[in-house]
């Protein structure tokens, strides 16, 4: 299984939300890891870094991504969301910086934010079914099972016109589980 996750990542990379899906569909399953402490140094130094860019450009949204996704990977989910904010507050058609800012409401436990950020992506870009799934996952936790449902089958759709064998049997094995449990 860790060797399938593991490819399927390698193939996905592009696609940062898959990560997202996996943990918290699978997050039970695996083993965490303790933090590398030589990473989370060269995240510090980065972040820094990035300070000093921020400072001298405060329009540069590449530097707000990066720094975001930092904080976000050092479990700052506070400062994360700031950094994706202000993205958004310069480009509010950036899907990245919703789907990032989802993503980290969602390690806080907002789900009601993280399905307002889910629901901006898609109004941006509809056949993302990434977000449909992760929306549904956002739906389920707030207690809406037939919007999860409903998210869970257009993922499942979309999946499988894109071709994405993967993702579609994740969301259609999660959209049975979803509606056993209605």
């Amino acid at each position: 299984f860790i060797l399938r996750l593991t490819l399927m990542i390698k193939y996905r990379l592009s696609k940062l939300s898959i990560l997202t899906t996996i943990a918290l569909m699978w997050m039970p399953l695996l083993a965490v890891a303790a933090p590398n402490p030589t990473q989370i140094a060269t995240d510090r130094q980065t972040i820094a870094s990035l300070d000093d860019t921020l400072k001298q450009n405060p329009q540069d949204l590449d530097a707000y991504i990066r720094r975001g996704i930092l904080y976000a990977r050092l479990e700052q989910n506070l400062p994360a969301i700031a950094d994706y904010t202000q993205v958004i507050r310069l480009d509010p058609n950036n899907l990245l910086a919703y789907s990032n800012r989802a993503n980290a409401k969602v390690n806080m436990r907002d789900y009601r934010g993280a399905y307002l950020d889910y629901s901006q992506v898609l109004r941006i870009e509809p056949e993302r079914a990434i977000t449909y799934n992760n929306r549904a996952f956002a739906r389920h936790q707030l207690g809406d099972c037939k919007g999860a449902i409903s998210d869970l089958r257009i993922a499942v759709e979309l999946f499988r016109i894109q071709g994405d064998g993967a993702n579609y049997q994740l969301s259609l094995a999660n959209l049975k589980k979803f509606q056993r449990k209605k």
